[in-house]
């Protein structure tokens, strides 16, 4: 007696799911243009304010005051030496500080104790306004432009430390080994295997770093220098010229948008060809 069996069903084939693809330079385009609105938003509701008397002009002009005043800042010979203070600062806290936290970042990785004991005052910092410790600055180096610079370069350097710390603790031994079983010497394997692996740690601190400068020197500007963007806007401040004082605030503001909209696109380009590779 044979049994007849029917022949085994066929399975339909199910399509995967396509994965979803982010485009880089959508995101960017949504993001200049929510950044945009924003501002524009704001600036409709500070103009409509003023107008509907909801504050006094001279806690916040109208944005039709202060856009006139800030181009013709723009094109007055005597904003040319106070921005080129303020340029020269920030210039040199960024190289100082993304150089001394690069620096102390690898070492703290190369000896972890040192860096698991420091750790927690690093991580202070950011809860200690820098500005305290301005007469200690004074009294070291003196009141002149050094002085400014040497506190924002503190600040710079406090998030590269931390974020290059981490970004070589977070890679993966395997390459490490890698690294020691084909003899790669100590410079190499920090080089072309650690730092390319911690990458994206490294830059988004160098960001950060670059932000707390501008902070920083800004800061300080405004608190003792006697030039700068920051010693303007103090200046203005304490002579009740309100429009004069929004129209510095507002360039530095641009400044900071136009900034980190570079270190964005700069960081985008770095990932994308460490992706390729």
């Amino acid at each position: 007696m044979t049994v007849r069996t029917k022949p085994p069903a066929s399975r339909k084939a199910t399509a995967l799911p396509k994965a979803r693809r982010t485009v880089p330079g959508l995101i960017g385009a949504v993001s200049i243009a929510a950044t945009v609105g924003w501002i524009v938003l704001g600036g409709i509701l500070a103009e409509a304010g003023v107008r509907a008397g909801w504050w006094e002009p001279d806690v916040l002009p109208a944005p039709s005051e202060i856009l006139p005043v800030t181009a013709e800042l723009l094109r007055s010979p005597d904003f040319a030496p106070d921005a080129l203070r303020t340029l020269q600062e920030l210039v040199f806290s960024c190289l100082f500080g993304v150089a001394a936290g690069l620096i102390v970042g690898v070492g703290f990785w190369k000896a972890p104790g040192v860096g698991r004991v420091f750790e927690p005052y690093l991580v202070s910092f950011y809860a200690v306004p820098l500005v305290l410790f301005y007469p200690v600055s004074i009294v070291l180096i003196g009141i002149n432009q050094w002085s400014v610079i040497t506190l924002a370069s503190i600040m710079t350097a406090v998030p590269v430390v931390l974020n290059t710390w981490m970004g070589l603790r977070s890679v993966p031994p395997v390459y490490l080994r890698l690294a020691a079983s084909i003899r790669c010497s100590p410079a190499q394997t920090l080089f072309r295997v650690a730092m390319p692996a911690a990458a994206p740690y490294v830059f988004a601190g160098v960001r950060l770093g670059v932000v707390y400068a501008l902070i920083g020197t800004i800061a300080m500007e405004f608190t003792t220098a006697q030039a700068g963007l920051g010693y303007q806007i103090r200046y203005l401040y304490e002579s009740f010229d309100a429009v004069g004082m929004y129209a510095y605030i507002v360039v530095v503001l641009g400044a900071s948008v136009l900034l980190t909209a570079v270190l964005e696109g700069a960081e985008r380009l770095l990932l994308r060809r460490r992706t390729v590779r």
